[in-house]
């Protein structure tokens, strides 16, 4: 009885292991068009009061476009390091308090979900000799959001033009990216 027991029990911890292990390294369309939405309704349109306060921020349009099937990892690396950038952005400074606070909590956990479950995308290593150029582009961008939020001291209007931005980022990938995600 007892030796039928630990057998049972190797089993079940055996096929537990097994399971809690991930299975596939992808992005999930799904939780970046959620993501989209979230930080979308969060705010509501682009306040008009903010109108003049906008900046020209320059989009890596090209960090996201792949020209054939060798340059996917890249890509996929480059919507990955997006996911980072947008999570250390809303990490490093104070929460913007005019959104709404449970679809800014929601958004800023599925980016956190998104960034755990694709962090492999990291390690792949085929045919990704573009993204350093990709990764180039991203962090010029995102050190352009971060300099325009300290610019224009944090204010509704400075958080009004770093989610603008946001939206226009997970559009284009959402748009233009369908066959790397799931």
């Amino acid at each position: 009885m007892d030796l039928q027991r630990v057998a049972l029990l190797c089993t079940f911890f055996c096929f537990a292991q097994v399971w809690s292990l991930p299975t596939n390294c992808i992005l999930r369309k799904d939780l970046l068009k959620r993501s989209y939405t979230l930080i979308e309704t969060a705010g509501g349109l682009f306040p008009v009061q903010c109108l003049k306060e906008n900046v020209a921020i320059t989009f890596p349009q090209n960090a996201f476009e792949s020209a054939n099937t060798d340059q996917v990892t890249g890509v996929e690396k480059a919507v990955y390091q997006t996911l980072e950038n947008i999570d250390a952005l809303f990490e490093n400074y104070n929460d913007p308090d005019q959104w709404d606070a449970k679809k800014w909590n929601e958004f800023r956990g599925l980016v956190y979900r998104q960034i755990v479950d694709s962090k492999c995308i990291m390690s792949k290593s085929e045919a990704a000799q573009d993204f350093p150029s990709r990764e180039a582009s991203l962090k010029k961008y995102f050190e352009t959001i971060s300099s325009a939020l300290k610019e224009k001291d944090f204010r509704y209007c400075a958080w009004e033009i770093v989610r603008n931005e946001i939206l226009r980022t997970l559009k284009f990938i959402l748009d233009h990216n369908s066959d790397i995600m799931l």
